[in-house]
């Protein structure tokens, strides 16, 4: 019996050890997205993008999820996938995009100059990126999966997961306050005999 007891108290112990650790990891990882988004990828090594325009369809659907890496920037290659920041509009502000490399080159400073293209075109897109423009290469996709990720970030998705969590915390409280209060009758029951 206290063999058994010892065994359940041990895999309750791993369980909630492992719990923790990857609660953990996932604050870690949504506070950096929230302070310093730039360093996600450097200390997870991998980062997830939805993509929102259809640049890349086939290969890369609208609301699709796209998991990238952090690149070895010497090892990239031309019609490699890459995700990067560059001025689409020429308003100075950086957008995100996926695309493939179309050329890589040097320009007369000796600093590495990227074009890319979009899938099925011929024609490079008409700004250069740089080393520190490049945030990823590609790794693999969820398909759609970016509609429920940009459900949990919309205002409305965030209160729904907040208003389930309190219910889900309530329900787990009143379930342990049941069982605490089940034990404590057998026990009295068993005392009194």
């Amino acid at each position: 019996m206290n063999e058994q007891k010892t065994r359940k108290h041990s895999s309750k112990l791993v369980g909630s050890i492992i719990f923790y650790v990857i609660a953990g990891l996932l604050v870690f990882y949504i506070l950096l997205e929230l302070f310093i988004p730039t360093t996600t990828i450097k200390v997870f090594q991998f980062k997830p993008y939805v993509v929102i325009t259809e640049s890349m369809e086939p290969v890369l659907n609208v609301n699709d999820m796209v998991v990238v890496f952090n690149p070895n920037l010497d090892k990239l290659e031309v019609e490699d996938i890459i995700t990067f920041k560059a001025d689409i509009n020429y308003d100075g502000e950086k957008e995100i995009i996926t695309h493939y490399i179309y050329s890589i080159t040097e320009d007369g400073n000796g600093d590495r100059v990227f074009r890319t293209h979009r899938y099925g075109s011929t024609v490079q897109d008409t700004w250069i990126l740089y080393d520190e423009d490049i945030l990823g290469v590609y790794g693999f996709k969820i398909p759609q999966l970016g509609m429920f990720v940009n459900f949990v970030k919309s205002p409305f998705g965030i209160a729904t997961i907040s208003v389930n969590i309190v219910i889900i915390g309530i329900i787990v409280y009143l379930v342990k306050a049941g069982k605490k209060e089940q034990i404590i009758k057998e026990e009295n029951k068993e005392t009194k005999q």
